[in-house]
């Protein structure tokens, strides 16, 4: 028997269509880093930066497509995986979009500029239920529509950027985006901590030493 051949302890899922053999008991990103999956030789949490590998997921038995975090998922018999990233982007790109965060226009006013599709959330808790963090993206939307953008940009906290809500918008709104806009406005428009603004006048004299 080669080396390859399904042992005992393989279970067999499928990913993106293909049928692979992976040792049970791993996250969905270890298995298949150790299966050797072309996609994930080089996953970067492995190199300490999350990659936010989203992911759709249908268990065998159920009737329901989940989502979820690569990272988080167990490897289950029969399991089905689809990379979002395989599949066409529902809603244009947020990063192209360009703000000034030392512009004299009010932060709403901003928001209302730059993310006009905020004002259409239909309020159907499609980004919620999609979020893998269990984030309420929803009343997030909601608070940055009201000028709540500090609130909302608090409920981002643990936001990992990896577009589930935006893939599930029917109006193609980017909440991830709106919360890192209201997070950064909201920032920008208070003062320096003194150690930080301490620091960056050391950056900018040239009398920070780097020791390699």
């Amino acid at each position: 028997m080669s080396n390859t051949a399904t042992t005992k302890r393989d279970i067999e899922i499928t990913v993106n269509g293909t049928r692979l053999s992976v040792l049970p008991s791993h996250s969905l990103i270890q298995a298949l880093w150790k299966a050797g999956h072309p996609a994930f030789k080089r996953a970067s949490c492995l190199e300490g930066v999350c990659g936010s590998c989203r992911i759709m997921v249908k268990q065998r038995g159920q009737a329901t497509v989940e989502m979820a975090l690569a990272c988080q998922s167990e490897v289950k018999p029969g399991m089905q995986v689809l990379f979002p990233q395989h599949l066409e982007r529902l809603a244009p790109s947020a990063q192209a979009r360009c703000y000034s965060l030392q512009s004299s226009i009010p932060p709403l006013q901003q928001l209302r500029e730059h993310f006009p599709e905020v004002a259409h959330c239909r309020h159907c808790h499609g980004c919620t239920v999609a979020c893998p963090k269990g984030i309420d993206v929803e009343k997030g939307v909601t608070l940055a529509n009201e000028g709540a953008l500090s609130a909302a940009g608090e409920l981002f906290i643990n936001c990992v950027m990896c577009d589930l809500c935006t893939t599930s918008c029917p109006e193609n709104i980017a909440p991830n985006y709106v919360a890192l806009f209201a997070r950064r406005t909201t920032a920008a428009h208070q003062p320096l901590p003194g150690n930080l603004a301490t620091r960056l006048q050391t950056l900018q004299r040239g009398e920070l030493k780097i020791k390699y």
